[in-house]
């Protein structure tokens, strides 16, 4: 017994993204670059990994609410 399949296919253009991703502005984006240590990096990665999310999308939120928080 033989059946066909369908093959896989894959649409990086409509991979699911996660809640907080998804939420992100769309538009223009500016690379920026920090020398953080070892121990904060890897804390930062395991707890966005325990969110679901990238660091990346940690690294904004943190720069949203700090200037949030000081307008100034």
């Amino acid at each position: 017994m033989s059946t066909s399949r369908k093959p896989l296919t894959f649409d990086v253009n409509r991979s699911p993204r996660t809640t907080a991703e998804s939420k992100q502005e769309k538009g223009q984006r500016q690379q920026v670059g920090a020398r953080v240590t070892t121990a904060s990096y890897r804390q930062l990665k395991a707890r966005a990994a325990l969110q679901g999310v990238t660091v990346q999308t940690l690294v904004e939120q943190a720069i949203t609410e700090f200037l949030t928080n000081h307008p100034d």
